[in-house]
Formats: C-alpha cells, structure tokens, sequence
C-alpha cells in the first residue's frame, strides 16, 4: 500500500470548444506534474452545445485511463447551462467514461453525490452537487447578497448517513459553504491562514468592485458545516467557484480550502492580470496518510 493517497483539485477551468486542446494540455501537465491516484474536477469545466462537450469528457477519460489514474467531476453552478444536455446528463455521461468513479446517485435534483473510499480504512472523499442558482425566497432570506444555491437538507441527511462510522471525511464541492469567509477573516486576525488569499470582488486599489462578498457563498446557509462536523471526523472542505480566491484556513477544527482556479495557458490571464493579481492558477493538491492525517500544497501553472 502506497504511504499516501493523493488527490489534485482541478476547478472552473470554463473551457469552450476554442479552448480545448489548451485546456487539455494544461489538465495533462498538472497531472504530470502531481501524479495524483485521484483527480477530481469540482464544477464549471467544459462547454459546448453540439456534442463536443460531452466528446472531451470522452478524450480526456481516455487519458485518464491510460495512465490509470481514477477520475471524478462535480457539477459547478455554470454546468447544464452552456451544455448539449441538462446536470442529469452531465453526469450520467460523466460516470459512464473510462476510470471515471463518478456516481449519478442523485438527491432529489442534485447529481453526482458520491463517497469514494480511499486505500486506507474508514477514510474517504465525498463529492456533492452544491447546485446553481438559489431560489428567490432564499435570496430574499439572503437578503440579495448572493444569488447562489446550497446544499440541500436532503443532502445533508445522505451525507450523515455514509460519513457516520468514518475515521476520516475530505469533502469536494464547487460553491463554497457560508463558513469559508468568518473562516478566512478569523484566521487572518490571528495570523493563522495557512496559505492564500481572498481577492473575488476586489480591486487591485483594494475597493469592491461590485454589490456582493468577496467569498460568493450561497444566499442562505442551510446548516452542513455544523451538522456535518458535529460527527468530528470532517478533515477538510474543498471548494471551486471563486476564480481568485485561493486559500486555505482551519476553522473550528476543520481545514477550509478554496481551491485554485485551474485556467489553461490561454486563458489564465482573466482576472489575475486585469485586475494587478500575480496570476495563482494551477491545482490544489491532497495528500492522505493512512491514519486520516493530511497535508496541502497549491501547485501553480507558472512553475511547471
């Protein structure tokens, strides 16, 4: 048995047809470049409208299964949207391709709720559908703050019931949970962020750029951070969504990571560059020992 289980996080890579074999080149280079056991994408991916979407999902399981590397992605809130089918769809392509391990399982409309058990006993991944748009009385509740949807109840009772017996929980979603911004600002305030930065709605002046937070979490919070490490075997919270939010932080036990916003080379000037950021793209990288311990590192584009 290897001595760790590595997971990479590729997030928001936003890939029209134009950008596909840079994207594909860029996916293979942080492969290359992390070797990772698992490589999960955590929402806003690929898209297209006329079937070609859904044939570099194809292409790339291909390559994933050549190397057999073990693949999954998650449905950002973007995905079904600009797609030549609806997330159902998405993901029931998804999970029918070569070392794919994702799983449709769907909780009431959400698709692609999976565990994924690691080599190490009692310590998993779990992936789940955080969903797109929030309804108009959660906004409203909200109070227009953000126009994003949460995990549903219904998820958070699935969610209970696989983690509970577990040693040790890692949990992928793409819109980050209400807990990611106090988490952030609180660690701050004590010098105790572990790496990263917020920047999402922040001029390189240092003002907002627009009405809204500058961690784009959901309209309201519908309690999984609470509930969920409440059991006390919830280790980390990776999340996608933000495109320049790139940090990680403990809070109330539990590692929050905002994961890097994998651009390709093409494409990965947007944001950083035009607003006076150094540009952080790359992938987040996971380490797993045997007994639930972990480590992260950031992997950046521009060092490989």
């Amino acid at each position: 048995m290897s001595e760790n289980y590595r997971v990479l996080q590729l997030t928001d890579m936003h890939l029209y047809p134009d950008d596909y074999d840079d994207g594909a080149d860029t996916i293979k280079k942080l492969v290359e470049a992390s070797r990772p056991d698992l490589v999960l994408l955590t929402g806003d991916n690929v898209f297209g409208k006329n079937g070609e979407d859904l044939k570099f999902y194809s292409d790339i399981a291909e390559y994933f299964s050549s190397r057999a590397t073990a693949w999954a992605a998650i449905l950002g809130n973007h995905d079904g949207e600009f797609n030549s089918t609806d997330r159902k769809g998405l993901a029931e392509h998804i999970a029918s391709l070569p070392a794919s391990v994702s799983e449709v399982n769907a909780v009431g409309k959400r698709y692609g709720n999976f565990f994924r058990d690691t080599p190490f006993d009692g310590v998993a991944i779990a992936c789940m559908d955080s969903g797109n748009r929030a309804s108009i009385f959660e906004r409203a509740r909200g109070g227009f703050r953000s126009p994003y949807a949460a995990l549903t109840p219904e998820q958070i009772k699935w969610y209970l019931s696989r983690a509970a017996g577990k040693k040790a929980v890692f949990v992928f979603i793409h819109i980050p949970l209400n807990e990611f911004e106090n988490g952030y600002y609180l660690a701050l305030a004590n010098c105790e962020v572990i790496y990263g930065a917020v920047r999402e709605n922040i001029s390189s002046d240092g003002s907002l750029r627009r009405r809204g937070d500058v961690v784009c979490s959901p309209a309201v919070n519908t309690g999984f951070f609470e509930k969920a490490s409440a059991i006390g075997n919830l280790k980390a919270v990776f999340a996608g969504h933000d495109h320049l939010n790139d940090f990680a932080v403990r809070y109330k036990g539990v590692t929050l990571v905002q994961g890097q916003r994998s651009y390709s080379a093409k494409n990965k000037a947007y944001g950083f560059v035009k607003r006076g950021f150094t540009d952080f793209s790359g992938g987040t990288v996971l380490d797993i020992l045997p007994d639930g311990a972990f480590g992260i590192k950031q992997l950046f584009l521009k060092d490989l």
